[in-house]
């Protein structure tokens, strides 16, 4: 295993800026990987653009990490000359669908204005293939340095799973780097932070192995809602299906019916794929069939509950119970609870809406009406938005004349599975 003393370069100044590492995003991704980092014996500094994401780093850090072993800060003049650079941003995308880099290209030049010699940047924000040799080579070599010689280069996509255990040091790390000398020097960074490190031959593997772990996510997601309708109609409960079928110990894995697929990833990674597809002329027919079926998947959920009330939810007293992506995690971001409120807005609902896991800040859907329990009275219908586990099951399948189930997981015969 290399030391990451060890550069290529083996001035004392590089040897000692390579203890330093810098951590652009401090996310969830970029956090624990910070506080790994500091736990490992490295002096890390973590940078956000939100200096409350900052405030929040360092007091993750208190108690967890030796006393200044991590520092935060939203100012980019305060950072470190590192040897060590992890880009941890977020790649969304924009309003028309389309991948948007621009935190990684920002965090790209700040990193290219703090290098010290003989620095590592490594990509760990998920990208499409050839981001790596791509975009984060021409920023790092604008100003006549080389990668693989002056500055080291390489990608670890995340694989980070919000409300899982696992973390940066258990969950292996797949690194791919454009040369020899750029993957060893990686190598060395990150075996002291993690316990499975797998080197790939190239960033471009790295990159689409990513995308391929969300694309497969997404299809099975798709495919298993779809089955959870055709399932209902013959009146076989798809979760004991699913439980079945898992007996089987190779080629299935199992997915569980829901409201669709949300968070950060799964609705955005394959995107990615399908831009860089589109531009080698191999667009996946059933990438873009998977993806538009989880993003039409809350409009079935409210065409059923139209369906049930008669034709129409316009003056319906509705009650969504749960609004996050997934359960017991309070991220909005890509829900499709959210998604159903709109839709039920739009159609002229009367929504109100309850989640166990969000704080009060939460302001994302104060077009609705946030209850403090799920005893509402008055209402025409409910719909299971998120499973938490703080809610009783029981308890929701009694609150409203009709009960929508998206999951399944509600006492049989006491809602409408759709």
């Amino acid at each position: 295993m290399p030391d990451i003393g060890l550069l290529p370069d083996p001035a004392s100044a590089a040897a000692m800026a390579a203890r330093e590492v810098v951590v652009i995003g401090l996310g969830y991704v970029g956090l624990p990987i910070a506080l790994e980092a500091a736990a490992a014996g490295f002096a890390v500094t973590g940078y956000d653009l939100d200096p409350t994401a900052a405030r929040a780093a360092e007091a993750a850090a208190r108690g967890t990490v030796p006393a200044g072993r991590l520092l935060a800060t939203a100012d980019p003049l305060a950072l470190p000359r590192a040897g060590t650079w992890l880009i941890c941003v977020p790649t969304p995308l924009d309003a028309t669908g389309t991948p948007d880099l621009s935190l990684v290209a920002a965090a790209l030049e700040t990193c290219r204005i703090g290098l010290a010699p003989g620095a590592l940047v490594c990509l760990v924000s998920t990208c499409h293939p050839g981001a790596t040799n791509g975009l984060c080579r021409q920023v790092l070599e604008r100003d006549g340095l080389r990668v693989g010689r002056d500055v080291y280069l390489a990608v670890s996509p995340e694989r980070e799973n919000p409300g899982g255990e696992a973390g940066p040091r258990r969950t292996p790390r797949l690194l791919g780097a454009p040369d020899p000398v750029s993957l060893a020097r990686a190598r060395g960074f990150w075996d002291r932070i993690t316990d499975q490190v797998i080197p790939v031959a190239t960033p471009e593997i790295a990159e689409c192995a990513k995308l391929l772990e969300n694309t497969y996510r997404l299809v099975n997601i798709a495919l298993i809602d779809e089955l959870h309708r055709g399932f209902a109609a013959l009146g076989v409960p798809t979760r004991a299906v699913v439980e079945a079928a898992a007996t089987k110990p190779f080629g299935f894995a199992p997915f569980w019916p829901g409201a669709g697929a949300g968070g950060h990833c799964i609705p955005v990674d394959p995107a990615f794929l399908q831009m860089e597809l589109a531009r080698a002329g191999a667009t996946s027919t059933l990438l873009a069939a998977a993806a538009a079926a989880n993003g039409a998947r809350p409009g079935r959920i409210l065409a059923a509950l139209e369906g049930a009330l008669g034709g129409s939810v316009a003056g319906r007293r509705v009650l969504v119970l749960g609004v996050t992506y997934k359960p017991d995690v309070p991220d909005l971001r890509g829900a499709a609870p959210v998604e159903l409120v709109r839709m039920l807005l739009a159609c002229g609902a009367e929504v109100l809406w309850h989640d166990p896991v969000l704080g009060p800040e939460a302001d994302a859907l104060r077009e609705a009406r946030r209850v403090p329990g799920i005893a509402v009275p008055g209402l025409d219908a409910a719909i299971l938005g998120t499973p938490h586990r703080a809610y009783d099951l029981a308890r929701i399948a009694a609150t409203a004349p009709l009960v929508l189930d998206p999951f399944g997981v509600l006492p049989a015969g006491q809602a409408r599975v759709v």
